[in-house]
């Protein structure tokens, strides 16, 4: 496992417990060994709220698309910045908050998220294009902002509302 020095979690000994509703926040390299790390310890977080099997595979597909698509695409790969990443869980669902010091979005926005088969009359099996796609038919409320530098990617799970 990676040093922890380049990932940090909000309860570190000494320190009170996450506030009500909060699942999990932490800070890390934007890496993909990170990325593995920060989606493994919010699954395990998450076990605490008994969510459905299909909610937690939402969660875990939704999360590792955003979070590599950063690493991808948000800083070059030799000089990898940092992922800050808050999840709270409320009445209406699980609130996801990601932000990164990296390069904007294109044009401003997230992706539209077109279902990547549309677009290739040829190509059978296109590569990639998939991410956007998945991310915005398992989301909701997903707004994306780009503030002092920072890209903030604010979504909504409709999970553990009990319905």
């Amino acid at each position: 496992m990676p040093h922890d020095a380049a990932f940090e979690k909000s309860e570190h000994p000494g320190e009170t417990a996450l506030p009500p509703g909060v699942v999990s926040q932490m800070s890390f390299k934007a890496t993909f060994r990170w990325v593995r790390r920060a989606i493994h310890e919010t699954m395990d977080a998450l076990e605490a709220y008994n969510l459905t099997a299909e909610e937690m595979a939402s969660v875990e597909i939704v999360l590792a698309e955003a979070l590599n698509n950063i690493v991808e695409h948000a800083y070059p790969p030799d000089q990898p910045g940092q992922i800050n990443m808050s999840l709270r869980l409320r009445r209406t669902g699980l609130m996801v908050e990601i932000s990164d010091h990296g390069k904007p979005m294109p044009n401003g926005r997230a992706p539209l998220g077109n279902h990547p088969m549309a677009e290739f009359d040829d190509d059978p099996m296109p590569e990639g294009g998939y991410g956007w796609y998945l991310i915005r038919e398992l989301v909701q409320d997903l707004i994306y902002d780009r503030r002092d530098g920072w890209n903030i990617l604010i979504f909504r799970l409709s999970i553990g509302t009990g319905t």
